[in-house]
């Protein structure tokens, strides 16, 4: 995804070009942890590895997706569109949050594998509108994984105040055809009172980007996908021939003994 050359000058100016410095880190990231393929060459004991592998390769790509949207809206000088990406972004972040503090929840023994296989099934393959499938289990409610990243920046930073729900609840209100959501389609001269509407010709600030917000939820999105599979692939049954070796990761203290070390 590349921005354009003017918008490029913007970001640039903008706090010393950080923005473009994490934009630029957020595509390595994902592209680093991008695998084009998963076969299996064994089948094991236990499936919580495969599965917790499979869903995390999948929640990478629509992180992507959502990034590349979010930048389109640079390049379209449409910041409500970036807004809508970036408020779906928070919300996979949550549900990689969620999955990262079931996990954690499983293997200290806080509940059964039942229960964390269960809420796999959930973040998979849980839909609101049944339709055709009433087999199909509920979804995990939105707010509950966006609630599971404050969690985690409660345990492992013993930060108290749920910032990043905060940040999702106003980032909802520009999504949403209300008083803020209408923000960017007008404005209200100071002295006449003129009111000037929107059109293609207007060329909307950066600050409409949520610079500051994209940065909040890519760096948890890097930090919790790290951590959460950094210990399923060392604590569970990997049957992927492709993770052997992985990025030069080295197995220590799991079943997955790589056969390169």
């Amino acid at each position: 995804m590349q921005l354009k050359k003017s918008v490029k000058t913007k970001l640039k100016n903008k706090d010393n070009g950080r923005y473009t410095y994490e934009f630029e880190e957020f595509f390595k990231f994902l592209d680093n942890n991008y695998i084009k393929k998963l076969t299996p060459n064994a089948k094991p004991e236990m499936m919580i590895g495969q599965n917790c592998i499979v869903l995390l390769q999948t929640n990478l790509y629509r992180t992507k997706s959502l990034f590349i949207g979010y930048l389109e809206g640079f390049n379209k000088n449409n910041p409500l569109m970036s807004t809508l990406c970036l408020r779906a972004l928070y919300e996979t972040t949550g549900s990689l949050a969620f999955l990262h503090k079931r996990y954690f929840q499983y293997s200290s023994g806080s509940i059964t594998i039942e229960q964390f296989e269960e809420t796999l099934r959930r973040l998979y393959l849980g839909i609101k509108d049944k339709g055709g499938l009433p087999e199909a289990p509920d979804p995990i409610n939105v707010m509950t994984s966006i609630d599971a990243v404050d969690y985690y920046l409660k345990s492992k930073y013993s930060l108290l105040d749920r910032n990043f729900r905060a940040t999702y609840d106003d980032l909802s209100e520009r999504c949403h055809p209300n008083s803020f959501g209408y923000l960017l389609g007008h404005d209200i001269e100071t002295t006449s009172y003129a009111v000037s509407f929107s059109d293609n010709n207007t060329i909307h600030r950066i600050e409409e980007y949520d610079l500051e917000k994209f940065s909040i939820a890519s760096t948890l999105y890097k930090e919790i996908y790290d951590d959460l599979r950094r210990y399923i692939e060392e604590y569970e049954e990997i049957p992927f021939k492709e993770l052997y070796n992985f990025k030069n990761y080295k197995w220590k203290n799991g079943p997955n003994k790589s056969p390169y070390i």
